[in-house]
């Protein structure tokens, strides 16, 4: 995953949507906070599929 060192954008000529363009760029990567990461899920026990359970 590429890290905020790693970002790069340009902008040719003049921009009259510059301070758009930043909060857009700020929510993307305030977002890419709110992804769990596999040390952050919580434990959920397994249970038997109906089938293997009642099965003859």
């Amino acid at each position: 995953m590429a890290g905020v060192e790693d970002y790069y954008t340009s902008a040719p000529g003049s921009t009259g949507t510059f301070g758009n363009f930043a909060k857009a760029t700020y929510a993307a990567i305030t977002k890419t906070y709110t992804y769990l990461t596999s040390n952050l899920w919580r434990d959920i026990p397994l249970i038997k599929a109906p089938y293997l359970k009642f099965k003859a």
